[in-house]
């Protein structure tokens, strides 16, 4: 059976009608929808499927002129008849923040100021005539690119109020890898000015507001509720290391034996797939990081190789990890040389207050970042091995 293998396609609508080979993930929509806090919060390390995920919820809840079920037909999500009378109910806003890594707050707001006005021209047709004349205005300041920041933060709350009078319906909005320009930002030197806008622009979407059915973000780090989620209390965090929607994210130990059989994988070739590939523990689950393993069939030769470490900028960490202590360097050459350490984790990270001496903070990072993965994780100590970590040294 041959099977196309989706490399770079997130799109979960052109995946499944271009009969790209899928590993079923669609019970996220479910435990999405049974979750009872109104915003979710899922963190987690590059290249792990967050934004085709994001991408699914959008076309599964998404109400249009057309139906989309047949999106859905054949996956688990379909057996599950109190799911699908969400299907097509609601008005989604979708954005995704993955290319805001601009070297200037200009540059950065310029691009953010793209993607809300990409999204307003979305909806004008529904929405513009619909507005009171005095309510115009600001929707042309948006759609014309020319509302100042103030304008830019409340572009979403406005944007769910018009959607749902004019609609009737509370509105989904997935935001997929919020805290990259927030990453941008501590890296070039803009941090304060980029989280208080998206400290507002989020308040203004997602705190107290009866526009919103539900919310659901992601990105790699939890960024600490003081410094961008202050007074966001109706947010649900679940970071990695929780076992709630562990099966959600990379692929489990039953979907890799799947994989194996349908691409014809020799027991060889199966045995170096494991042995590069997971290793990553969200809960209590064996995690295989799907980039790489879908690179390593996709290859004539199906020989293994670091795909996952050419996927993001390090200047970050190589920045923390090459200016610490004797201490911490000697424990970075133990793991560099197959060697275990054990560190307390801080699921609360303040990318501003980070230093070359916070080291507790520094291992997060890297943990949360997936350049270490992990032998067992107790209490609030985590054991941890070299995944990428060779990566953060190289130029």
């Amino acid at each position: 059976m041959s099977h196309q293998i989706p490399l770079g396609l997130s799109d979960f609508k052109k995946l499944r009608e271009n009969g790209a080979y899928y590993v079923d993930k669609s019970l996220f929509i479910k435990e999405v929808i049974n979750r009872p806090t109104e915003v979710l919060l899922l963190p987690r390390p590059r290249r792990f499927g967050k934004t085709l995920n994001l991408s699914m919820l959008r076309y599964f809840f998404e109400k249009r002129e057309e139906s989309l079920a047949y999106l859905f037909k054949g996956l688990f999500i379909e057996q599950d008849t109190d799911a699908m009378q969400h299907q097509g109910q609601y008005p989604v806003i979708f954005l995704s923040f993955k290319d805001c890594k601009e070297t200037t707050a200009e540059k950065c707001f310029d691009q953010i100021r793209g993607l809300l006005n990409g999204l307003y021209l979305e909806y004008e047709a529904l929405l513009y005539q619909e507005l009171p004349p005095k309510e115009r205005p600001n929707y042309d300041k948006i759609t014309e690119e020319r509302g100042n920041l103030v304008d830019l933060e409340n572009a979403l709350k406005c944007l769910m109020r018009w959607i749902h009078r004019q609609t009737g319906k509370r509105v989904i909005v997935l935001l997929d890898e919020y805290d990259t320009p927030i990453h941008a930002g501590h890296e070039y030197g803009y941090y304060e000015e980029i989280v208080v806008f998206m400290r507002n622009l989020l308040s203004g979407a997602l705190k107290d507001n009866t526009d919103l059915e539900k919310g659901v973000l992601t990105g790699i780090l939890r960024i600490a509720k003081e410094s961008i989620f202050s007074g966001l209390n109706n947010l649900d965090v679940l970071p990695l290391l929780r076992p709630e929607f562990q099966d959600c994210f990379g692929f489990t130990e039953t979907e890799i034996k799947q994989l194996s059989e349908d691409f014809s994988l020799t027991d060889k070739q199966l045995a170096a797939l494991k042995a590069w590939y997971n290793g990553y523990l969200f809960g209590d689950r064996v995690i295989y990081n799907p980039w790489s393993v879908l690179n390593f069939i996709a290859s004539s030769d199906r020989f293994p190789r670091p795909y996952w470490i050419n996927t993001s900028s390090n200047a970050l960490l190589r920045e923390l990890v090459t200016h610490t202590e004797p201490g911490f360097q000697t424990q970075i050459e133990s793991l560099l040389v197959g060697d275990s350490i054990q560190t307390p984790l801080n699921e609360n990270i303040v990318l501003r207050d980070l230093t070359m001496r916070d080291e507790q903070d520094i291992w997060s990072l890297l943990v949360f970042s997936g350049y270490l993965k992990s032998e067992s994780f107790r209490g609030k100590s985590f054991v941890a091995q070299n995944f990428c970590l060779g990566r953060i040294f190289r130029r």
